[in-house]
């Protein structure tokens, strides 16, 4: 029987484009530790763009993806030495690998996401963690793929 995966430690590596996206922002590399922090909550949402190519007297439904985009939902912890990662980076290109374990490169626990910095909130609360809430847009202009 499988065992279940414990959302617990979920880390982020990032890396972002090296200015806003203007028409053709370079895209980042792969993830670097230049930016890494530990995951709130994490949610991922892609979905694949689809026509029908069904024939006029076909029986049955043919449906063609064309496209995956989707969205990046998390809210991250702010270091208390390094501040907010994704404020100062909204309108960036982004790369973000979630290990959702934090435990590195055991099994198939890692993925990487490629889109854009869309929006960014700062929760402060007194007596908790300061969190930064994110939306990157998947699949934005200059990655081939949402994820890799």
């Amino acid at each position: 029987m499988p065992v279940p995966l414990i959302a617990s430690d979920a880390t982020l590596k990032v890396s972002f484009g090296t200015d806003a996206q203007l028409g053709a922002s370079p895209t980042p590399a792969a993830p670097t530790t230049a930016y890494e922090c530990q995951a709130k909550s994490v949610r991922a949402t892609v979905q694949s763009s689809t026509i029908d190519i069904s024939t006029l007297c076909s029986t049955t439904v043919a449906t063609l993806g064309t496209r995956k985009t989707g969205s990046l939902e998390m809210e991250v912890y702010i270091d208390k030495t390094n501040g907010p990662v994704f404020q100062p980076k909204v309108g960036y290109l982004a790369k973000v690998e979630l290990d959702l374990d934090g435990a590195g490169a055991v099994g198939g626990n890692k993925i990487t996401y490629n889109g854009l910095v869309t929006d960014v909130a700062i929760a402060t609360t007194p007596g908790e963690v300061s969190t930064e809430n994110v939306t990157i847009a998947l699949g934005a202009f200059g990655f081939t793929a949402v994820t890799s």
